[in-house]
């Protein structure tokens, strides 16, 4: 598999809408040697960790998106509905 940054977060989107959360994981953990510094990369690993019901997990990878990019709409308002629960 081709390890490009892109790629990953973009396979990452397809495990994700294909409800193979746990190979989203896999590929996030990859695409975060390459780069720590984007949000979606937290964004999504958020998305998954919540779908699996791991909601600490969830709720740190939100925040790292938001430590990144404060502006991250998406990330605060799973953030808010987590801490919430």
């Amino acid at each position: 598999m081709n390890d490009n940054f892109d790629d990953l977060i973009e396979l990452s989107d397809f495990y994700i809408l294909s409800q193979k959360f746990e190979e989203a994981i896999k590929v996030l953990k990859k695409a975060e040697k390459i780069n720590k510094v984007v949000p979606k990369l937290y964004y999504n690993l958020g998305i998954a960790y919540e779908a699996l019901s791991e909601k600490v997990q969830a709720r740190d990878s939100f925040r790292l998106a938001l430590k990144i990019d404060p502006n991250f709409k998406s990330a605060q308002e799973h953030l808010d509905k987590l801490i919430e629960e």
